[in-house]
C-alpha cells in the first residue's frame, strides 16, 4: 500500500496528523509508507520523531508494534510538552502580573490568568 504523505518542506507535521498517520501505517501499510513518512518528518525537521519512525524498520520489514508504541510515545510526549508550555505561560504570566506595572500588557495578562 503506498501511502501519499502531504508535502511538509517547511512546516511542522501536525501532532493529531502524524499519529493518525503513525496509525494507519501501522494497521494497512507496509515498510516504504513508514520510510515515506520518515523523509516528511525530515523535510519538515522534525528529525526525532523521524528516527523514532525508522527504528521501526528493519532489514525491509516493518514492525507493527514498535511503530504502535511510537505514535504512543508521541502522544504522550506531545501532552507532557503542552503541559510544561501551559505550566511555562502560567509563570510568566503571574510574574508580568505582580511585576509589570498597569499598561495594557499587564491589563492583557490579568484577561489571559483567566483561561490558564
Amino acid at each position: 500500500m503506498q501511502i501519499n504523505h502531504p508535502p511538509t518542506r517547511g512546516r511542522t507535521m501536525d501532532i493529531r496528523a502524524l499519529t493518525e498517520e503513525i496509525e494507519l501505517i501501522a494497521g494497512a501499510g507496509d515498510a516504504d509508507d513508514a520510510l515515506g513518512l520518515m523523509g516528511a518528518l525530515l523535510a519538515s525537521g522534525q528529525t526525532r520523531w523521524a528516527i523514532e519512525i525508522r527504528r521501526a524498520v528493519s532489514g525491509g520489514k516493518l514492525d507493527r508494534e514498535a511503530l504502535i508504541a511510537t505514535g504512543e510515545k508521541l502522544g504522550r510526549q506531545s501532552i507532557e510538552d503542552r503541559e510544561q508550555a501551559r505550566r511555562e505561560l502560567r509563570k510568566a504570566t503571574r510574574d508580568l502580573i505582580r511585576h509589570g506595572g498597569d499598561n495594557i500588557i499587564t491589563r492583557g495578562a490579568r484577561e489571559l490568568a483567566r483561561f490558564i
